[in-house]
């Protein structure tokens, strides 16, 4: 399948995609809108009340949290968690246009890119290969656009058309036109202070844990919040609703993860535990 010359380099690979201080290409022509929220939007393919939804409901969560700061009480308000959206019309997945290697220091753009005329069709093959296609593109946006200080930025990534493997159902929603109904899908990317708090064994080495522990002792509650949202589209939630269910109850779960007071650490959780049990081997046998 060949890229139309419609299609953007953006829609290949997050390198193209624009900053979000790129005002110009961002596609946010409301003045007030570009100062105010953090959404990017190159293909211009939401609305402006759909973007004023998201930028009424960051602010309801910042006056809640405007005195709650992650990274220290010195932060720049809002200091609460940084939230950001990126929006595209679709996603064409090739080769090399994302890359577990790639980075913010080293994220490669290549007009070549645009001709490929096969790659689509073979990376779109499987599901898998699609969700990790939009994860390592999410990652990638977030890192470029260093929206946190610390680690507590979240990204979602929102492609207005979903691919075909990821729908849920073995038949594509139709309207009652007959014509085919736009079912966007979210992909969430979040900085290292977030998984942190998410996942207490994020910082522990691989090799600490056992292969049944890897598969077995977390489960990302965050990651359960996108496919449930997911769902709600495929449900014919509108991206109003969803965008707005999605903010909520990242907040709620975001407010519990964060309901102690709580100082960052930098030593990492396994080498406490480490550490403790070296002192209690070493009282006992000073004891024995």
């Amino acid at each position: 399948m060949a890229i139309s010359n419609a299609e953007r380099l953006s829609s290949i690979t997050p390198c193209a995609y624009p900053l979000l201080s790129d005002t110009i290409h961002c596609g946010i022509d409301d003045v007030n809108l570009q100062k105010s929220v953090p959404v990017c939007d190159p293909d211009k393919a939401i609305s402006m009340s759909e973007i004023e939804v998201i930028k009424n409901k960051l602010e309801r969560i910042y006056n809640r949290k405007n005195n709650s700061c992650i990274c220290g009480s010195d932060q720049v308000k809002p200091c609460w968690f940084r939230f950001g959206f990126a929006f595209l019309r679709r996603m064409f997945p090739v080769e090399s246009g994302v890359s577990d290697l790639y980075s913010r220091e080293f994220c490669p753009t290549n007009k070549t890119l645009l001709s490929y005329t096969k790659s689509y069709t073979l990376m779109g093959s499987t599901r898998e290969t699609i969700i990790n296609y939009g994860k390592n593109f999410a990652r990638l946006l977030r890192e470029r656009w260093l929206l946190g200080k610390c680690g507590e930025d979240i990204l979602f990534f929102i492609l207005l058309k979903r691919p075909n493997q990821l729908m849920r159902r073995n038949t594509l929603p139709y309207l009652t036109t007959g014509t085919i109904q736009q079912t966007p899908y979210i992909f969430a990317s979040y900085g290292s202070l977030v998984r942190e708090r998410i996942d207490p064994f994020n910082t522990m080495p691989i090799n600490d844990l056992s292969i049944n522990q890897q598969q077995q002792h977390y489960s990302d509650p965050l990651q359960e919040i996108v496919e449930a949202e997911n769902v709600n589209f495929e449900n014919g939630y509108s991206l109003k609703v969803v965008t707005e269910n999605l903010l909520d109850r990242f907040e709620e779960k975001l407010s519990q993860e964060y309901s102690l007071p709580h100082t960052r650490s930098h030593i990492p959780n396994w080498a406490i535990t480490v550490f403790i049990t070296c002192a209690l081997l070493c009282l006992l046998m000073t004891l024995g």
